[in-house]
């Protein structure tokens, strides 16, 4: 069975490991992009197209596929203000699985964070919550609420909080390989590989929350399923 992917955000740290694992993958016919800008890759299984996100309601006949991955996240910093962070974080992403809802989507895979809370007194938890509680009350089959904490990889925009937790990171790892530790910061890479592990090896529905040990769990699923195909 071969599906059609579509990913949103695909220029930020998880969407372009996201696109480069959908694009290698055997599994997957057709991967649209949906981008404000321009790009230089060329693949014959991808359709890069430029749009104002802002009118993602017209957008209806891209999201004809079975996998959305949305990677779309901004900072405070980048974003210039409260109003605009939660415009990309929240709107944009919860007009996203609407679109997906009504375009018949099967799995929305969407990046969020390990501390997202609706009811947190801290701006960005509240809105990565309030965001996930929006999502939760679509008709969506499978809904994968991707939870990392500080991402390793190197990024456009550099982030110095995600530098100081790379660095501490290093010192504590090694220690805690037998926890949960889903604070522990994780590679960008990483957290794309268990998304579209997921999306191929998980279930068909239901809520989930991806979290630290998810990833590695289904990156490694991901790789077997590579090994088995000889790609």
């Amino acid at each position: 069975m071969t599906r059609k992917a579509l990913v949103l955000g695909a220029t930020g740290l998880v969407g372009k490991h996201c696109l480069t694992q959908l694009l290698d993958s055997e599994e997957y016919e057709r991967v649209t992009v949906l981008s404000r800008r321009e790009s230089a890759l060329k693949h014959a299984k991808l359709d890069w197209q430029v749009v104002d996100l802002e009118k993602l309601e017209g957008c209806q006949t891209q999201f004809q596929v079975d996998d959305v991955f949305c990677c779309l996240g901004s900072t405070m910093k980048k974003a210039g203000s409260r109003q605009a962070f939660r415009h990309v974080d929240h709107d944009l992403v919860v007009l996203a699985g609407q679109v997906a809802e009504r375009a018949g989507v099967q799995r929305f895979l969407v990046v969020s964070a390990i501390n997202a809370n609706a009811r947190s007194p801290f701006f960005y938890s509240r809105v990565k919550g309030q965001m996930e509680r929006e999502l939760d009350r679509l008709d969506i089959p499978l809904l994968v609420l991707v939870q990392p904490s500080l991402l390793r990889g190197d990024r456009e925009d550099k982030r110095p909080a995600e530098d100081w937790g790379n660095l501490l990171n290093r010192i504590v790892e090694p220690l805690t390989r037998w926890t949960d530790a889903h604070w522990l910061p994780v590679d960008g890479s990483k957290v794309a590989e268990g998304m579209v592990g997921m999306a191929l090896e998980g279930p068909d529905s239901g809520r989930y929350k991806l979290r630290y040990r998810d990833f590695l769990v289904y990156a490694g699923k991901l790789r077997d399923r590579q090994a088995k195909s000889g790609q």
